[in-house]
């Protein structure tokens, strides 16, 4: 049984007041907000504290571009291939499904910032997040 029903139902039996069925039905509702998964990747360039520019992309859109790279990986020249298996980057099915385990990890994560730089000379920040 789902747990607002589950208060609920307590709440008609007279085993709980309104007050406490209240209390318990908001502490469900910020325990969902906290373990939502996140949806963007956003990207945000600041110079002297003015945002200059704004990107987000949603997390689906990255997850489409994995399993697509995974299936048109054939379509890589072998000199490129190789070159990047020197360097440890395997674009068989075996290393997009490292991939792809790397997002879900992410994503299961809940919001959180990836990079944050900041040029104190010039005044320019970079935040790439997850939210």
């Amino acid at each position: 049984m789902d747990e607002r029903l589950r208060i609920l139902k307590m709440l008609e039996e007279g085993k709980i007041n309104k007050e406490e069925a209240a209390r318990l039905l908001d502490a469900l509702g910020e325990e969902k907000e906290q373990h939502k998964k996140p949806g963007w990747l956003k990207v945000r360039v600041y110079e002297n504290d003015k945002t200059k520019v704004k990107v987000n992309i949603p997390l689906s859109v990255i997850k489409l571009g994995i399993k697509l790279g995974g299936a048109f990986q054939f379509g890589i020249p072998e000199h490129a291939r190789k070159k990047m298996e020197e360097k440890g980057i395997k674009l068989d099915k075996e290393g997009f499904k490292e991939i792809e385990k790397i997002y879900e990890s992410l994503t299961e994560q809940g919001p959180f910032k990836l990079v944050d730089v900041e040029d104190d000379e010039s005044g320019e920040k970079v935040e790439v997040y997850i939210e």
